[in-house]
């Protein structure tokens, strides 16, 4: 009876040893995980992307100095974007100026015109000549931080221009981003020959582009 006590002595002694073993190495490799620097994994989107023609919009404002402005929409015909590592290195799009579509009214009702005289007195040789011109084009350049540069194309004419983005993202599923560019109707001749209207029509005309691309998009 005696030896029997003592071999359950022993056993308990030798379970107690190797549960408080065991448990100090849980706790120590616990402590180790917990310490560790996460890992992070930066991922930066990179392919090229087709814009999504019905997602994407450009709107178009101009303003006579000091008595009204007109303000529209024009629709986008195709385009592309190359994003590298999440900044766009490449790509254009095509703008269809046959589309052009005013959605201010207040001006039309002091005059006593239409939103249809707008459209067809933008469509002649005084504003973007679309019978000869009817498509315009931005090709991107470079970007860098939250400015777009490249070229614009509009009757013919072609000068360097910026985009200032209000916001831009890049993923492996596409890329979506809002800027503004303003470009000077003189350099691209639309110049308005009537010397009354040329002078109180500001030259700048302000185009505001809203880009969706992703992959197979149309």
């Amino acid at each position: 009876m005696k030896l029997n006590r003592i071999t359950q002595s022993i056993m308990i002694l030798l379970v107690a040893i190797t549960m408080v073993a065991c448990g100090g190495s849980s706790k120590k490799a616990a402590e180790e995980t917990a310490s560790a620097e996460p890992e992070v994994v930066e991922t930066k989107a990179s392919g090229t992307f087709t814009v999504d023609n019905d997602a994407s919009v450009v709107a178009w404002k101009g303003e006579v100095a000091g008595v009204y402005g007109h303000n529209g929409v024009i629709d986008i015909k195709d385009g592309s974007l190359t994003v590298s590592d999440g900044m766009l290195t490449a790509g254009s799009i095509t703008i269809d100026m046959t589309t052009i579509q005013p959605l201010d009214t207040a001006s039309y009702e002091a005059s006593g015109k239409t939103p249809q005289d707008l459209v067809d007195h933008l469509t002649t040789g005084d504003f973007f000549l679309v019978e000869e011109f009817p498509d315009a084009s931005f090709v991107v350049k470079s970007h860098s931080g939250n400015t777009l540069t490249g070229d614009l194309t509009i009757r013919g004419n072609t000068n360097e221009e910026t985009v200032e983005l209000s916001s831009f993202e890049a993923s492996a599923d596409g890329v979506k981003g809002e800027g503004i560019l303003v470009f000077d109707r003189q350099k691209y001749d639309v110049n308005w020959e009537h010397y009354i209207e040329d002078y109180v029509l500001s030259n700048d005309i302000e185009l505001t582009l809203s880009i969706v691309a992703g992959q197979g998009a149309m």
